[in-house]
């Protein structure tokens, strides 16, 4: 899998908390980053298209659980970082696909 040219985006978040935002929690991004990692592993095991949408399936599905459990953290500019960083992640690891790769999952962000 090729590195991938985006930077993750739970760094901006954290940045941001640093700050002194209450827009997101320590937890919240906490279980993003294992979201996240889980998802890379993913990727990184996948044989096949069929696994990288597996995977990609799998991490929007634990973004929208995670985004209700921590009171919906993900709002427009969240779920625009996420989607790239996922978008670009399933590219490096071989899925080429014109749209939206998290948009069928998709439901609380």
């Amino acid at each position: 899998m090729e590195p991938i040219k985006t930077q993750r985006p739970t760094v901006g978040w954290k940045a941001q908390l640093d700050d002194g935002s209450d827009f997101f929690t320590e937890e919240a991004i906490a279980a993003s980053d294992v979201l996240l990692d889980n998802y890379l592993a993913a990727l990184q095991a996948a044989t096949n298209e069929r696994t990288i949408w597996k995977a990609i399936e799998t991490v929007v599905k634990g973004f929208d659980e995670l985004n209700i459990k921590h009171d919906y953290f993900i709002e427009t500019m969240e779920r625009e970082d996420l989607a790239e960083f996922i978008q670009k992640a399933a590219e490096a690891a071989g899925l080429f696909y014109d749209g939206d790769v998290t948009e069928e999952w998709r439901e609380e962000w």
